[in-house]
């Protein structure tokens, strides 16, 4: 099973760990440095509700922030594994993915605004989407075309795996769920990272 090979993988590669959090950090300082512009606090749970255009601006701007974070921990996880990348490399190569990253994560950003209102099953949705943006951009690491090529075969081969490898689709979804929550992800995302390039 691909999926306990991931985890193997995991443990062989635990720079991806140091990785997220430093991309972790950085996402953390500069969505707090947004957040204090838009007087809104530091995260996105300090805006309780959408009732003012204002509120909603600036709901849909750290939606965006924060998920383009996300996409790019996500990116730079999948190419320093498929490249062999160290720590430093990882990061002067972040060019490479670097467009890919941000148009996947204004992708996720939106989906994640308009579900964000609908207790369970808003998540439940972004993290669909956010394991057909993991295939996305495993393909275009190793086709080389860009995000936007590559989205429809990311997000058609869900079903496909469905027939030959259900269980290890189904642990990378749940793996994108805990992706959602702090901390936890520094850990989930880089197993995301390896499991979607190894189902690709």
């Amino acid at each position: 099973m691909r999926f306990t090979q991931a985890f193997n993988e995991l443990m062989a590669n635990s720079r991806l760990i140091i990785i997220v959090l430093i991309v972790a950090i950085i996402g953390a300082i500069v969505t707090g440095i947004i957040s204090f512009f838009l007087g809104v606090g530091v995260s996105i749970s300090s805006i309780i509700g959408l009732n003012s255009p204002a509120a909603f601006v600036r709901k849909l701007i750290l939606s965006v922030v924060v998920e383009i974070f996300y996409m790019f921990a996500l990116a730079i996880s999948i190419y320093s594994y498929s490249r062999g990348w160290g720590i430093g490399e990882s990061f002067s190569n972040s060019s490479l993915f670097l467009s890919d990253a941000v148009i996947a994560g204004i992708a996720l950003g939106l989906v994640t605004f308009i579900f964000s209102y609908i207790p369970v099953i808003g998540i439940l949705i972004s993290s669909l989407v956010m394991m057909g943006l993991a295939f996305s951009l495993s393909i275009s690491e190793r086709s080389g075309l860009k995000i936007a090529d590559s989205m429809e075969k990311g997000f058609s081969i869900m079903p496909k795996l469905l027939s030959y490898d259900g269980i290890s689709l189904l642990v990378l979804y749940i793996f994108c769920i805990l992706s959602f929550i702090p901390i936890v992800n520094i850990f989930t995302i880089p197993y995301v990272a390896i499991l979607s390039r190894m189902l690709t």
